[in-house]
């Protein structure tokens, strides 16, 4: 009998959780496409880049330390000082692009020391919504108005 009581407390205390339906996310939601922006400088250069995305509103920005082994000839073809680069990996949105173009460009030109390579990489598919989300930096699901 004490086991039946216990059984019956447990059943009752279960959490039922509703599950969200996904199935349509991009017909509810307004969906851009994300890219990866991938920007190549030299060695303590990154952090800049990094700053100035977040500050813009990049969902994340991650930093790696590279070593070239390039010949020398090619790195002078393309204006590249020395062996050791940062390589900042950094997820946008369709619509910040020219923002990043912009910022880039600007840090190029300051003098010769900032240059680099900059390059997107156009995301083919997401598995999932919350990937998606995480990626886009979605707080808030902003609703497609149907008029």
């Amino acid at each position: 009998m004490i086991r039946k009581g216990f059984k019956d407390v447990f059943k009752n205390r279960r959490v039922r959780r509703i599950k969200e339906d996904n199935s349509s996310y991009d017909k509810k939601y307004k969906v851009e496409k994300l890219y990866l922006s991938i920007v190549i400088v030299n060695r303590y250069q990154g952090d800049y880049f990094i700053n100035e995305f977040l500050n813009l509103g990049a969902s994340s920005s991650f930093l790696v330390y590279g070593k070239g082994t390039a010949p020398s000839e090619f790195l002078y073809m393309l204006g590249i000082e020395g062996d050791k680069k940062d390589i900042v990996l950094t997820v946008i949105k369709e619509s910040l692009i020219e923002k990043v173009d912009k910022i880039i460009d600007d840090r190029f030109l300051i003098s010769k020391s900032a240059k680099g390579i900059s390059f997107l990489i156009e995301f083919d598919s997401i598995m999932g919504v919350l990937p998606y989300r995480f990626f886009s930096d979605t707080r808030i699901n902003e609703k497609i108005n149907k008029k």
